[in-house]
């Protein structure tokens, strides 16, 4: 498993002591110099002591410097077999660049996304979705549009799920959920208020809380049961909340996938259940719009 490294990195400016903000600094702006240089080069070459490239490390969660050149090393590699260097874009480019840039921009977002993921916390998120009698999904804006695709997949599955996009009935739903039920949690921020809200009104009832949030330590990351991080790139015209919904979509991509694949046959005969009926209403609905057209003819 890639360990995403290059976007923790970017990511820590936010939370990091000044020295190792200098260390990040240096690294993000030169990963393939890092990789070659001892504790103390990269100590001199950032103007920080090497026990700040050390905290920097385990900060990040690497065992120790070798551990955390290791990792970068793979990520670089995997980032150049794959070309997965961000474009920008600029007035006047050409739409075939236009659609290159977004396309490999969304690109990179899955491929980072994917290198964010702990294994054990996909398990541990998959397997409560499995044993769930209810699933809720909370989102606004943006978020909602992933919670409501995700109702539609589960749905399917003959699980019985819940997206509210009135906030007041997100709560309602909260509220009335038990220790077998389980609420999804969509807020790239992970500080959004309402979507924190409900999840702490799940958790008072027993429910777990899976969230699918950004890599940092937020609101939402610290109190969920599970925690799916996503990676978003950001331009002038591409928020953190466009380019994080495909990654975001991925990931309920990959728990509704396991989910149906934990008790395939079963999940097969709803989804050929709900195909079926779907079918049937739509070669039907032709004659009932002709039934009325006759019936407005002959009033």
């Amino acid at each position: 498993m890639l360990e995403g490294v290059l976007y923790k990195i970017r990511e820590s400016f936010n939370h990091v002591k000044p020295s190792e903000g200098a260390v990040a600094s240096f690294i993000s702006e030169n990963p393939e110099k890092a990789v070659s240089m001892t504790v103390k080069q990269l100590a001199e070459a950032s103007y920080a002591s090497p026990s700040a490239v050390m905290r920097f490390c385990h900060t990040l969660g690497y065992n120790g410097f070798k551990d955390f050149k290791l990792k970068l090393s793979g990520d670089l590699a995997v980032n150049n077999l794959h070309d997965l260097e961000q474009e920008t874009l600029a007035p006047g480019d050409s739409i075939d660049k236009m659609m290159s840039v977004i396309t490999n921009t969304n690109m990179q977002s899955l491929y980072s996304s994917l290198q964010l993921i702990q294994k054990d916390q996909f398990e541990t998120a998959y397997n409560h979705l499995i044993q769930a009698k209810k699933i809720d999904f909370y989102g606004v804006g943006s978020s909602f549009l992933i919670a409501y695709d995700a109702i539609q997949k589960f749905m399917r599955i003959n699980k019985t799920c819940t997206a509210y996009n009135d906030f007041h009935m997100q709560k309602v739903s909260a509220v009335n959920l038990n220790q077998e039920d389980v609420a999804v949690a969509i807020s790239y921020s992970g500080e959004t208020k309402q979507v924190n809200n409900c999840v702490k009104i799940a958790q008072s009832k027993g429910a777990k809380v899976i969230a699918i949030t950004k890599y940092a330590d937020s609101e939402l990351s610290e109190i969920a049961d599970a925690v799916l991080f996503v990676a978003a790139q950001e331009d002038e015209f591409r928020s953190a909340a466009m380019s994080s919904r495909i990654a975001s979509l991925n990931v309920i991509d990959m728990l509704y996938t396991a989910c149906a694949y934990e008790d395939y046959d079963r999940s097969l005969a709803h989804l050929n259940q709900t195909y079926d009926i779907i079918h049937q209403s739509q070669r039907e609905e032709p004659r009932n719009v002709q039934s009325s057209n006759k019936y407005n003819r002959r009033t």
